[in-house]
């Protein structure tokens, strides 16, 4: 559990900066959308090239979220500049070796232009006659082209320089091990990816053989949620959202139009709405207006040092703003699967069951998309909601999310609350809180060398009286991924855990006082 909590203090940067690439493509949806936009006021090219500009931006770092954490994992050795180089050399040759030899018959989605990638022109037959593009393997592709820049990396540290290859310097002898081995990692995830990727169509079929179903919606909201955080959303979105998977709807004029997002523009603008469309984005609104502001704030309330909350408020302001505004969904879930994971499959499974219920209740809400960039979509805005209210055929959907946002947010703000104070160790009531608890309070000097506690959500923080009793390698087996001192004393990052320690430790610290007074 020590590390799988240490990639959250790994990957807390890269989660910031795409914290920020959402807030620029959200910022960018403001400026630009004709609908709950600014454009929409009045027409100023500088605004909406500005707009467009930061899209573009934010599009790029969020679509390539996973050479971010391949980039941050490859640094934690020391920050090497051989360690980040040769991890992006050995992503581009994955990238490539899938677009050489994976089955070129799979669906579009299957496949992106990642980082520009493409191959048009090739003297390689059963490729002629299109352009073909790498395989979309999401985190997927993180996973194996770190662990092989690492160790690859690792093992060039031994590299001796009286060997045959001595000409050959340590760093580019890691460079060189590394795209060869991720060209051999590619040509075996070409040839076995696709297995997934039929498993999913086959999800995919399933759920369109009956998409008035809630059991199929269900299915729907928990599969594409976990896939958005692989890095894999455009599988499962692409067809629903443009394709015939969606549905169909004929329009006045005979014209028919397919998929959930192109339905729903179409009857908005047509003044047509039928109530069948939308049902894939409803839950949207409720989790970014809703949900995902109320899990910030319970996050804030469980901070309990004073200084702490003054210096977080503003950042806890901003986030809500931005879970309003255009949504968090992405990084604030990427948080959540480090972090606390158990927490992640709660919200995982409540999207299920609310698709379910917003499906059984009739429902919708749908999205007006200003391209077809899955991936970096911000569907369920407020400013989208407030610009429904002009159609008076949406009422009743629309006092139905509110009325279930309402509760889940009260829901997941309790919720996100007894999971850091109840539920984040000894879940099973096994004994090792305890004694996690009492081992923690020795490292740290005794009971009697404890000042005072303050714990966040992933930090306890101990001041002491005297520093030179607490034994920092003892915290460090006990699962601390991290231990620095400061004015306030020592910082130890336990994760998720933190809070039930201090709460523990405070425990133990009221039994001695009390003990004393008995005395």
């Amino acid at each position: 559990m020590r590390s799988w909590q240490s990639f959250y203090e790994i990957l807390k940067f890269p989660l910031c900066v795409i914290f920020f690439a959402v807030c620029l493509i959200g910022s960018g949806n403001l400026l630009t959308n004709s609908v709950y936009g600014v454009a929409g006021l009045f027409d100023n090219e500088t605004v909406i090239s500005l707009g467009e500009l930061l899209i573009k931006i934010g599009q790029f770092l969020v679509v390539n979220f996973p050479l971010l954490f391949i980039v941050r994992l490859c640094t934690r050795r020391g920050g090497s500049a051989a360690t980040i180089l040769s991890a992006l050399a050995g992503y581009v040759a994955y990238l490539s070796t899938t677009m050489f030899f994976a089955n070129p018959n799979l669906p579009s989605t299957a496949y992106s232009s990642i980082l520009g990638l493409s191959l048009n022109r090739t003297n390689i037959v059963s490729l002629v006659g299109s352009t073909h593009y790498p395989l979309q393997t999401g985190v997927i592709a993180t996973v194996i082209v770190s662990a092989i820049t690492l160790w690859s990396f690792s093992s060039t540290r031994k590299k001796t320089e009286y060997g045959f290859f001595s000409f050959v310097s340590k760093e580019m002898a890691c460079v060189i091990r590394t795209v060869f081995f991720c060209v051999v990692a590619g040509m075996i995830v070409s040839y076995l990816w696709p297995l997934a990727v039929v498993f999913i169509q086959r999800v995919v079929h399933f759920i369109a053989v009956d998409t008035n179903n809630p059991i199929n919606l269900t299915l729907y909201g928990i599969t594409e949620r976990i896939l958005g955080v692989m890095g894999l959303g455009t599988m499962i979105r692409q067809p629903f959202w443009y394709e015939m998977s969606g549905g169909s709807w004929v329009n006045a004029a005979g014209i028919s139009v397919s998929g959930d997002v192109n339905i729903w523009t179409a009857q908005l603008s047509a003044n047509a709405v039928t109530g069948m469309a939308g049902r894939f984005f409803t839950p949207y609104y409720i989790l970014n207006i809703f949900a995902m502001p109320a899990v910030i704030w319970a996050a804030f309330t469980l901070d309990t040092n004073p200084m702490e909350k003054r210096r977080m408020i503003l950042l806890c302001i901003l986030g809500t703003a931005a879970s309003l505004l255009w949504g968090t969904l992405l990084p604030l879930e990427l948080l959540m699967v480090f972090l606390c994971p158990l927490l992640f499959v709660f919200h995982v499974a409540y999207t299920g069951i609310l698709y379910m219920i917003l499906q059984s209740l009739h429902i919708y809400l749908g999205y007006q998309a200003l391209d077809t960039l899955t991936l970096t979509a911000r569907p369920g805005s407020l400013p989208e909601f407030i610009s429904y209210l002009q159609y008076p055929a949406l009422a009743r959907s629309l006092i139905g999310v509110a009325i279930a946002g309402i509760i889940t947010g009260l829901l997941y703000f309790l919720t996100t609350r007894a999971y850091f104070r109840f539920m984040a160790m000894d879940l099973f009531k096994t004994g090792s809180k305890d004694l996690v608890i009492n081992a923690v309070i020795k490292a740290a000097g005794g009971i009697e060398n404890i000042k005072m506690t303050h714990s966040s959500i992933a930090k306890l923080t101990l001041s002491v009286y005297d520093p030179s009793k607490v034994d920092l390698q003892r915290l460090k087996r006990l699962g601390s991924y991290r231990t620095y001192e400061n004015r306030a004393g020592f910082n130890i990052c336990f994760g998720a855990p933190s809070t039930m320690i201090r709460q523990g430790i405070d425990s133990a610290m009221r039994d001695a006082v009390r003990e004393v007074n008995q005395l």
